[in-house]
């Protein structure tokens, strides 16, 4: 028996075209099993990132033209106040089910004259309009606490902003600005706390974000095991 088996691995002559489109595929699995790996690392230190921030002390937020990408995922400190008649309404947005919108306003920073929105938080649909929560509207300087982010992205696949419904899908700080008619940081402050009376309702910075990169880089991974195995099964088989 350990005989035939030798000669059939000796006489094992896999053919050319099955070899190279075989290792063509194993080293693009392969890759795609070590990005995957370098996703988890990244996504992991997001996360970490992320949940320190809430753990800190806020530091008072000072902006100057270039630095705005440093303030992300910090807990930050802003005192001025809020233009509540230029609110944006970020949609697709959901609270335990209920959909909803969050709530960007702008807010001009104390003697800056500098503008950025802070997500004020969510509030169910039948409240977006600001005349049905009146009581959660603030006006005069204030200071606000809270998360400092680049605010939610365009997707491959989304659909353009709704600016006649001033319904926002996701943060372009160009045409925001062009819509509330002055310059808008590219940065959004994701309040603490609610607004009075409950809403809207603040602390609406994602922590648990989806982190399934290692399950998929274990896929990619098994497959390429598995053609390695095809490969070698079908050339012996046909070898037989």
């Amino acid at each position: 028996m350990i005989k035939v088996f030798k000669n059939q691995f000796v006489n094992f002559r896999p053919t050319f075209w099955s070899s190279l489109f075989s290792i063509l595929g194993i080293i693009i699995l392969i890759s795609l099993g070590v990005w995957q790996l370098q996703r988890l690392e990244w996504k992991n230190q997001l996360i970490s990132q992320r949940a320190s921030a809430f753990q800190l002390p806020p530091v008072e937020l000072t902006l100057s033209e270039d630095d705005s990408s440093y303030w992300n995922w910090k807990k930050v400190k802003i005192t001025g106040s809020f233009d509540n008649s230029n609110e944006l309404y970020l949609a697709a947005r959901s609270l335990r089910g209920n959909v909803g919108f969050h709530v960007l306003t702008p807010f001009n920073i104390l003697e800056t004259n500098k503008y950025i929105l802070v997500n004020r938080g969510w509030v169910p649909r039948e409240k977006i309009n600001p005349n049905e929560r009146k009581i959660g509207q603030i006006y005069g300087e204030v200071s606000i606490i809270g998360i400092a982010n680049p605010g939610f992205k365009k997707g491959p696949f989304s659909p353009a902003n709704d600016l006649n419904k001033n319904v926002w899908l996701y943060m372009d700080y160009e045409e925001m600005s062009k819509f509330v008619g002055y310059k808008l940081k590219p940065l959004v402050i994701d309040a603490v706390e609610s607004g009075p009376g409950g809403l809207p309702i603040g602390s609406q910075t994602r922590i648990k974000i989806p982190n399934d990169h290692l399950q998929y880089s274990v896929t990619w991974f098994l497959f390429a095991i598995t053609l390695l195995l095809v490969w070698f099964f079908w050339n012996k088989k046909r070898i037989t």
